[in-house]
């Protein structure tokens, strides 16, 4: 078992709640579109629909959107969990090293340890969760100086005094992912690493959707991509998105009630049947695309 003081900081790239693909940040011309959410009292807030990674084929809005904002709402602390990384140690190591040839071919085991080795952690595969596993064959292999864009705002936010809240803990979001069967996540390692290439081609479709601010359809591609097992599928539904959409709404209302927040949350939780845009409109209020350049008003 490697030594945990060693083994945490090679694994930060892993605990910014999504595994970020590397690159610096491009900002848009013209923003993305965000959704603008009235209250029936006539208070108005934006949600920015993150995709979280990394990556310098994605658009951004530039940071003065926050100019015209009071708060900024955001799906968890980034920056509290990179200041404390230790306390995920339980959701990324295995109880026990995973048997992989009792798993996967020996052609899966060379794809999963070459894609270990890009991310530095070759030695480490076998004390994996399965779950960080799918995660790191289903990405391409990182760059360095890549930044989260979620924590260029919130330290953007944080540096113009704006009240900052989170709507979950890590350790929440970390609980909702590890609801699923370790079966669901063998599946999708299988499937990557018996074609490497097929993980950058799928990112590659879903930044093109997201850049385009084809929200629904970046949607309809992920629920297409959900585990073949309709029991493992519902767990993912209920535990993953549609539990914690409603846990989300329920925080952000203080914010949403007094208005002039900028919420960001995954893009996969705002469409769909119990998305936040569903749960939103339920409540009253009226939303609708916008976009943005400098600044929302």
């Amino acid at each position: 078992m490697p030594r945990q003081r060693g083994f945490i900081p090679s694994l930060g790239f892993w605990l910014a709640l999504a595994v970020a693909l590397a690159g610096k940040v491009a900002v848009a011309a013209e923003p993305i579109e965000f959704y603008r959410a009235e209250s029936a009292q006539g208070r108005v807030s934006y949600f920015y629909p993150s995709f979280h990674v990394a990556d310098d084929r994605i658009t951004r809005p530039p940071v003065a959107v926050l100019d015209a904002m009071t708060q900024l709402v955001i799906e968890a602390d980034i920056g509290e969990l990179q200041k404390h990384p230790e306390a995920m140690v339980h959701y990324i190591l295995s109880p026990a090293p995973l048997d992989l040839a009792g798993l996967f071919t020996s052609a899966e085991i060379d794809a999963i340890r070459a894609r270990a080795a890009c991310n530095g952690i070759a030695d480490h595969v076998e004390r994996l969760r399965p779950f960080f596993i799918g995660m790191m064959v289903a990405l391409p292999c990182p760059k360095p100086g890549g930044v989260l864009y979620e924590l260029v705002l919130e330290q953007a936010a944080q540096a113009r005094g704006l009240k900052v809240t989170a709507l979950e803990s890590a350790d929440e979001e970390f609980a909702a992912l590890f609801s699923l069967p370790d079966r669901a996540f063998i599946d999708e390692i299988r499937k990557y690493a018996d074609d490497p290439p097929a993980g950058e081609r799928q990112v590659a479709v879903m930044i093109s959707l997201y850049n385009a601010s084809k929200y629904d359809a970046l949607y309809d591609l992920s629920m297409a991509d959900l585990p073949r097992d309709a029991g493992d599928r519902g767990l993912f539904l209920d535990k993953v998105l549609l539990a914690r959409n409603r846990a989300m709404v329920e925080r952000m209302s203080p914010a949403l009630d007094a208005g002039g927040a900028l919420v960001i949350v995954g893009a996969l939780h705002l469409p769909g049947k119990g998305g936040i845009v569903d749960l939103l409109q339920r409540r009253g209020f009226k939303v609708r695309m916008v976009a943005a350049s400098a600044g929302l008003r």
